[in-house]
This record gives C-alpha cells, structure tokens and sequence, in this order.
C-alpha cells in the first residue's frame, strides 16, 4: 500500500483533511479541527521566519484580485505605504498568507500521490523581496539557504530536502526549486526567483516611476526576489513527512511525528481504567490542569474518554493525533500529585510533580 493510502484514511478519521474531488479533479483540502490547527501552526512558523525575524522591513498584504496574471499590480498599494514608512529608501519586503488562488491548469503529474499536493485551489505562502540592485544577487543566494533550512528545521527526516540547480530563462530570470523526496519520487515544494527588474516590465512609464526608490540620494527601479509555496503543499509535506511506523514491544506502532512547534496538540491527558468515582475525579482533574496549560499558551486536548478506555487505546489515539507528550494520570496522583509525562518518540514515562493545591 502506497504512503499516500496509508495516510489520507488516518487523515480523514482523526480530522486532519480530506481531498475534496470534482470533475475527476482535487479541487481543494477539505480540513478538521485537527488540521486547521496545523495549518494554522504551519503558517504562523511561516509568518515568524519570513515576517517577524527578518532584518528589514517586512510588510503583509493579501491579493483580493485573484485574477491578477502580474503580481506587481496587486503591489501597487502596499508599495506606496511601504515606501512611505521606510522614507523611500530599499531595501523592503512583502509577504502574503491569506491570498486564495485557483491553478488554470489543474491536470498536474499523472502520479497519483502529487495531486494532493497541488489542489486546484490553494492557499499561497508567497514572499517578494525588494532589493538594492547590486545586492540582489546575493540575497537570492542567501534566500536558498535560509528557505532550505525552514523545511528542514520542522521535518522529521532533514536529508529529504534538497535545492535543484539554478537554471536561467531566456529573459535571464534565475530560478531553483526546493523539493522533497518521498517513496514516488521528488516533489518540488517550493520555488525561487530572481526576477531582478522583470516584473515592472509590462507597466507603463508612469507606473513604473511609482515603484521608483532611492539608495541614498539615487533612485532606481528595485530588484526582486520572491519565493512562494502554498498552505496545501507545507501540510502535506508534514503529513507525509511525519508518517511512521516505529517498532513498540513485539508489535509496530503507528505515529505522526511533528515538530512541537507544528504540532497541533502540544499535550493531552490519560489514565488507567478505573471506577466511575476515582475516574471522575482524574477527569476532574484533567479539566483544571488542561485549563491552567491553556490559559499559559499551551494548546492541550482534554480528552472525555480519560480512564473509560485502556492506556495503550488511549496512547494510540494520542500518537495518530501527533501529540509530543501525555500526562499520565493514577489513583495516586490524586494523593501525591505525581504523573507520568509520556514521550511520543521514546514511549517512556518520567515522573513529575503536579502543583494543584487549589484543586
């Protein structure tokens, strides 16, 4: 059975997404709860690294004309703020998350598992750099790296991605592509451009001098630099990359592995099969400190079926949910305020002290 048909079953019963198909096409991703915090967790990592943690100034816009063929008539608002804010001087950014976007051509790879990956609607990840001419160059280089580094830095196997070659257009624009390899081959997740002037040349005179900034006391048209990927891509790369099935015991078991920070649940709680009074207190239990963890930030799942169904039941609902850690709570926690704190990736179990003194 393919990677892809293991997966989408698990996708679909734990309301992470399904492929909604029309026409014979996959017209878009159709998410749950579950994965509309990942997409949500996906996109804020992206927003951090393309927007908050850059050194220039990076400004968010949302392309309401979708059927804009040139990016840069979308821009023409969000530049003129934006030099306005940076006294006209480059260089400056955009970023844009929200846009939705429909492929004209849907048809894509025969290969049955890339169609999910391309839906016919989807959301763009997409980020224009607006460089100082002689240093465009060298951000384009630079961009590679850093973008490589993002899909890296949240996978589960890092040596899946990898940076095609640099190839040239005849209009001299210079693109690479990042890809992923799974068990069908490379799937190209996102791409970059060096688009250098090429973008204002199907304005006018006059719409160009708009884009007109300065380098100190010179004006010049800037050079661009953009990269784009989309919210479907990023989601099931991390699906796909944090799908295994890792020995347990005598058995294997079934897991998604994402990094805590994709992780749409950071932490739920479990506990033994117990009567129906000492079951109710630790659900009581769960309830407070859940609460407690979700007023501090922390995005927990407080689980009904908590000591109604067996440990191991509730461990794998836990593992098919991604969720990094359980807190495992017994008779005695109620007594000692001891729980265990069970890890997805080693299954073990470390005791810690649980401060509820007000429970």
């Amino acid at each position: 059975m393919s990677l892809l048909n293991r997966i989408l079953p698990m996708c679909k019963a734990y309301a992470y997404m399904e492929p909604i198909i029309i026409n014979n096409t996959i017209d878009h991703l159709k998410y749950g709860a579950t994965g509309e915090l990942l997409c949500q967790n996906i996109r804020n990592e992206w927003l951090y690294s393309n927007v908050t943690s850059r050194d220039e100034s990076v400004f968010q816009f949302c392309n309401a004309q979708e059927k804009y063929n040139n990016d840069i008539l979308s821009l023409k608002d969000p530049f003129m703020n934006a030099k306005q804010f940076c006294n006209n001087q480059l260089p400056f950014s955009f970023a844009d998350s929200r846009s939705i976007c429909e492929q004209s051509d849907s048809k894509g790879s025969g290969i049955e598992e890339r169609k999910c990956f391309s839906p016919k609607k989807f959301s763009r990840l997409k980020y224009f750099a607006f460089c100082i001419p002689e240093e465009s160059q060298q951000f384009f280089y630079h961009w590679q790296r850093q973008r490589k580094i993002w899909w890296r830095k949240f996978s589960a196997n890092p040596g899946r991605f990898s940076l095609t070659e640099i190839s040239t257009d005849d209009n001299g624009q210079e693109t690479t592509e990042i890809r992923a390899e799974f068990e069908w081959g490379q799937e190209t997740i996102e791409t970059i451009r060096n688009v250098n002037t090429k973008m204002f040349d199907s304005l006018e005179p006059a719409e160009q001098e708009m884009f007109l900034s300065k380098i100190g006391k010179r004006k010049v048209l800037p050079h661009v630099v953009e990269s784009e990927t989309s919210l479907e891509k990023a989601c099931m790369v991390f699906l796909c990359d944090g799908y295994a099935e890792l020995p347990y015991h005598n058995d294997r078991r079934t897991v998604f592995r994402f990094h805590r920070k994709l992780a749409p649940y950071k932490i739920t709680f479990a506990a033994p099969l117990l009567n129906a009074k000492k079951a109710d207190e630790l659900r009581q239990l769960s309830i407070y400190l859940g609460l407690n963890l979700k007023k501090s930030g922390v995005s927990t799942l407080i689980a009904p079926n908590i000591a109604k169904k067996s440990l191991e039941s509730q461990f794998t609902d836990s593992d098919y949910l991604g969720i990094p850690y359980i807190a495992v709570l017994n008779e005695s926690t109620l007594e000692d305020g001891i729980l265990g704190l069970r890890s997805i990736e080693t299954t073990l179990e470390v005791g810690l002290i649980a401060y509820f003194e007000t429970f």
